[in-house]
């Protein structure tokens, strides 16, 4: 039963940095470089990850510098990035793709926080579903009796406190994220 425990919490924290990473694509107050960690561009006719075609560097100012290793490939990255959806508009200065970030719209940060909470919840979702299969393993060793309906009810106990904690640390990872975000 102890496999079944750490498989579990195992899970939920993959669970959890999953979350942490998808929370770095949503922007908040400022432009991060992970927001591009998953553009593909059609590089020679294979999609390759933009940080593999360029270097990505963010000015001060907002704005975001691309330089093509390979300047052919310059049309194909700025469809890469109008492709991916960000809401970023790349224009093309000599042999630099230069992405001028706007600011957040209070209509934009309420888009953003909707879409955070969705993600939320199907990250709640998904560590409940871990929760679901361990006790149903652990019913099953019951069931089999190869364990007493005392360790059942144990194995099933740890297996709710690991759900409590990993949703408590989702709900607060969110919470930062909204702070981030509706921030002016």
């Amino acid at each position: 039963m102890n496999n079944i425990i750490s498989e579990c919490e195992s899970k939920m924290k993959k669970g959890v940095e999953s979350f942490k990473k998808e929370l770095t694509k949503i922007r908040g107050g400022s432009v991060s470089k992970a927001m591009f960690d998953d553009i593909l561009v059609d590089y020679y006719g294979a999609p390759v990850p933009l940080n593999q075609v360029c270097n990505i560097n963010m000015s001060e100012d907002s704005s975001v510098i691309i330089t093509p290793y390979d300047e052919n490939a310059t049309d194909d990255i700025v469809k890469g990035i109008q492709k991916a959806d960000l809401g970023f508009n790349p224009s093309v200065d000599k042999k630099i793709i230069i992405i001028n970030v706007p600011p957040l719209t209070q209509e934009r940060r309420v888009e953003l926080v909707k879409f955070l909470n969705k993600q939320t919840e199907t990250y709640r979702v998904s560590i409940r579903n871990i929760r679901k299969d361990s006790n149903d393993l652990i019913k099953k060793l019951l069931k089999n009796k190869e364990i007493n309906e005392d360790d059942s009810k144990q194995g099933q106990s740890q297996v709710q406190e690991l759900t409590d904690k990993f949703i408590a640390l989702i709900g607060s990872e969110s919470k930062i994220k909204e702070e981030e975000i509706t921030k002016i």
